[in-house]
């Protein structure tokens, strides 16, 4: 194994005797707007840390009420061999509501530093968007950047023999590495068993969550502000269908949970993989529903009856934009015939549907603007979920639009969040003109502009024992 000497073993590690780790992994996503989500990526590295024989303890700090104290509590009963923290999101992508978690995310990191000498790895998607300035900001040692199970495992591996770090593609050592472009891995169809039995599933449950899945990794599509294909890549590889529905089924039978999500980037693409996952979720006769993000691109009747048959009880389509001009701009690979033909197999399986919609990319208009308006006027699905501003992210094309137009300057690293606003229609004007087209209808929620989306009614919505997606209670 070749191993970098970059990174020096703490005493600990250096004098104890070969053999497994005590591995400590800590999510410190608080988010709980819209709703609380499980850290499904931290559970995978959890279950291939214990198939390796380590010892794992997981602390999911979402409904943390003092973050130190508990952080705290876990090093003193489990001092730690090695560290792990997932960094889901680093801002709430909301505008002109934009709120930063860099400073939460901070306070973990620093209790981790102060509690343990220990070495911290950091990982997660808001992590493998912005790695070496949040190993600088935060003095993170090391750093995963895609996939992390093989890798961690290999780290592990690498500490616990006494070789010390490995170098790998997709691992960065702050210092070491700077510069360097680190390579997402992607590690084929092998995604392990998620160690879902170290969360709090009916937690998340109560608090309106529910609990998640993947049916398959990789994005194709080049969608222009979109970080999934920098992440996980753009290669398929998808989940053999019986396997996803045994998950199903366990998620069911030992966890009682009646709702679960499917975090796929596109649950319905390719359309046979998602029919035949949908006929094996309806060959075990359960009862347990769910919902996914899709694409209208390939979503048929039968597809859609499929779906409804096998428990879906919505469908959240990434349309974002009902006018040609800006399906191009944005990079979608579908047109307007497709989100038409989509709602309609939706509606006619009975199944509830929700778009979202991205207003301001590049070139959009008033004229973009009214042809949006009134497709979604024409379709009227049961939910319209409107975002303002596009978010900018590096190595992104929209981040080239961006500094070819001098929206964001080169040194920006964008980790303070960044929206790009078209100046064919302006800030004003395009918050102006959605919010008075969405105040006047029920089916839709703008989060930036506080459009029905108010915490106060979600919590009373969850209230009312519902578990699938709020918007579908619209």
């Amino acid at each position: 194994m070749k191993t970098t000497q970059d990174i020096p073993l703490p005493a600990a590690l250096r004098q104890r005797e070969e053999g497994p780790l005590r591995v400590f992994l800590v999510s410190v996503n608080r988010e709980t707007v819209p709703a609380p989500v499980a850290p499904l990526g931290l559970s995978y590295i959890a279950g291939a840390a214990l198939r390796d024989g380590h010892q794992v303890e997981l602390l999911d700090l979402c409904f943390s009420s003092d973050v130190d104290r508990d952080i705290e509590g876990v090093l003193r009963r489990f001092p730690p061999d090695l560290v792990g923290i997932s960094i889901r999101n680093v801002d709430n992508l909301t505008f002109p509501g934009s709120v930063s978690y860099l400073d939460e995310i901070r306070v973990a990191v620093d209790a981790l530093r102060k509690g343990t000498g220990a070495p911290i790895v950091a990982g997660g998607p808001g992590f493998s968007i912005f790695p070496e300035t949040l190993m600088e900001r935060l003095g993170i040692p090391l750093g995963i950047v895609g996939e992390g199970e093989e890798t961690f495992r290999a780290l592990a591996r690498g500490l616990a023999l006494g070789y010390g770090v490995p170098e790998l593609p997709n691992l960065l050592v702050r210092g070491a590495t700077a510069g360097k472009p680190p390579i997402p891995s992607a590690t084929g169809n092998g995604f392990g068993v998620p160690a879902r039995e170290l969360l709090d599933n009916r937690r998340y449950l109560e608090q309106g969550g529910m609990g998640n899945l993947q049916t398959k990794r990789g994005c194709p599509f080049a969608c222009i502000y979109c970080t999934y294909p920098h992440i996980s890549g753009s290669s398929l590889r998808l989940r053999p269908p019986a396997e996803v529905a045994e998950e199903v089924a366990l998620l069911e039978r030992r966890f009682g949970l009646d709702h679960v999500f499917f975090v796929d980037d596109i649950f319905n693409w390719p359309h046979a993989h998602a029919l035949a996952i949908c006929e094996a979720i309806g060959a075990k006769g359960l009862g347990i529903g769910w919902s996914c993000f899709a694409t209208p691109l390939g979503m048929t009747p039968g597809l859609a009856r499929a779906m409804k048959r096998a428990g879906c009880r919505g469908v959240e389509f990434g349309t974002d934009a009902g006018a040609p001009a800006m399906l191009s701009s944005l990079g979608k690979p579908f047109r307007i015939a497709d989100v038409r033909k989509a709602s309609a197999a939706c509606r006619e399986a009975g199944l509830p549907d929700a778009h979202y919609l991205i207003f301001g990319g590049p070139g959009e208009t008033a004229g973009t603007l009214s042809e949006t308006f009134a497709l979604f006027d024409e379709i009227r699905p049961r939910a319209v979920l409107a975002l303002l501003g596009v978010r900018i992210y590096p190595n992104t094309p929209l981040h080239r639009v961006a500094l070819e137009e001098r929206v964001v300057e080169p040194g920006d690293g964008l980790l303070a969040p960044r929206f790009y606003v078209s100046n064919t229609i302006g800030q004003e004007r395009l918050l102006e003109t959605v919010a008075a087209h969405a105040k006047a209808r029920s089916n839709w929620v703008v989060p930036g502009l506080g459009i029905r989306s108010d915490p106060a009614l979600l919590t009373a919505l969850r209230g009312r024992g519902h578990h699938g997606p709020l918007w579908a209670m619209l």
